[in-house]
């Protein structure tokens, strides 16, 4: 095994989190736990790679200009005579 994959991470963290849990309490342990997933982004966003404007666009319902719309538009409809 020369790498490792996000299986392995995922298993060594997770046995770090249980290890937190019981070594300082569980309290303890979600605080360090969050702080640690606000530091993942954090880095991530120092690294280029979080686009903000995109979230941001996500988050308001806007679609991103390179994604093609997902239905097109419907024409209008007549009006009704009664």
């Amino acid at each position: 095994m020369a790498t490792w994959t996000n299986k392995h991470w995922g298993a060594l963290i997770g046995g770090l989190v249980i290890f937190l849990i019981a070594e300082i309490g569980p309290g303890a342990a979600a605080f360090v736990v969050i702080f640690a997933v606000l530091g993942y982004f954090i880095g991530k966003y120092l690294d280029g790679e979080l686009d903000l404007e995109d979230i941001r666009a996500r988050a308001q319902g806007r679609r991103s200009e390179t994604l093609p719309p997902e239905h097109p538009p419907r024409p209008p409809e007549p009006p009704r005579v009664r």
